[in-house]
């Protein structure tokens, strides 16, 4: 197992045009050494918001995951909570050198991979999704950058329903199923429609693209860097059987079970739906579609079904969602 998660993760099917890597941090920390403004921004504010604070932390550790697998450090959130006062200035202190100086402790950055069977046949090994263990304070650290990098973030596409508050498969269902009957109502009959499912989705992406994403709509250097230290300088071994696998360093992926992995997953694959609205040709037909605000209504009665409309053109009519994410539909 520990082979082939290896070859999984070596980066064998990386383009040969990708990304530029990072700049080294050494270049550009510490960063706002000496000031308290931290990642020097807040959500839904401006700069000189104080990054992290003994309350928030003390906040965000009530909403730990209990009763979970502990990573290689065998803490549990059970044994935070109890003391979660005395604990958060020094967590909160602690998390504000990790972005200022863009390190994390090894710790962090090393997960216990243990392989959860899927389906299909038990003995290849492909069957299995590698769940990965982490340590609860990187869990703790993930959850309070959260509200900063969705601050930062490039706006998601209107077609991204996965891993969003108040967004469900079912959403998504029925915005095909409209998508659909304003097909039928037009042609007479009905779409073809492409499901498209990506292999390893978590464990294939190449993470510089998500890193160079953050940073075309400024996000902070401050907060991509330390994003890339906690993802990119990461070990591995494999729990098997009671027994662990000697590491080794993935050079694609984001972690499954890393609280960032879902929308970091979701910044990957943002320009995607863009691109397949741009395959059109001069001779398609466009389908009006669900208002992105507002209750739902019948196809082509929206106001807004005209800017949201999607392509399809001779001689095989392809339908693909506007609202579908690729991940969420199974």
């Amino acid at each position: 197992m520990r082979d082939h998660l290896a070859s999984v993760y070596s980066g064998s099917g990386l383009p040969s045009s990708r990304p530029p890597p990072l700049p080294s941090p050494d270049d550009h920390v510490p960063f706002g050494l000496g000031s308290d403004s931290g990642l020097g921004l807040g959500p839904g504010s401006g700069s000189g918001v104080s990054s992290f604070s003994a309350d928030s932390v003390a906040d965000t550790m009530r909403r730990l995951p209990l009763r979970k697998a502990p990573g290689s450090d065998h803490l549990r959130t059970e044994m935070l909570i109890p003391i979660r006062k005395q604990v958060a200035a020094i967590l909160a202190r602690l998390f504000h050198i990790c972005c200022q100086w863009s390190y994390t402790p090894s710790l962090w950055r090393h997960a216990q991979v243990v392989p959860i069977y899927k389906k299909g046949d038990p003995h290849q090994l492909s069957n299995f999704r590698p769940i990965s263990l982490t340590s609860i304070t990187r869990k703790l650290f993930e959850m309070c950058l959260f509200p900063f990098l969705e601050d930062v973030s490039p706006p998601l596409d209107i077609a991204q329903g996965g891993f969003r508050p108040q967004r469900s498969a079912l959403d998504q269902a029925l915005c095909l199923h409209d998508l659909m009957q304003g097909y039928y109502r037009r042609k007479c009959h009905f779409p073809v429609v492409a499901f498209l499912d990506i292999k390893a989705a978590y464990d294939t992406v190449d993470r510089r693209v998500i890193w160079q994403s953050l940073l075309a709509v400024n996000a902070p250097f401050a907060l991509v860097s330390v994003l890339a230290h906690l993802f990119d300088d990461v070990s591995i071994s494999v729990l098997l059987s009671n027994q662990v696998s000697t590491p080794f360093t993935p050079s694609t992926g984001v972690l499954q079970g890393s609280v960032l992995s879902p929308h970091l997953y979701s910044i990957y694959i943002n320009t995607l739906p863009a691109l397949l609205r741009s395959a059109a040709t001069r001779t398609t037909t466009m389908v009006s579609s669900l208002s992105p605000s507002g209750p739902p209504g019948p196809s082509g009665s929206g106001s807004s079904g005209s800017g949201l409309g999607l392509p399809f053109g001779p001689p095989l009519d392809v339908s693909v969602s506007h609202c579908c994410q690729l991940s969420s539909l199974r």
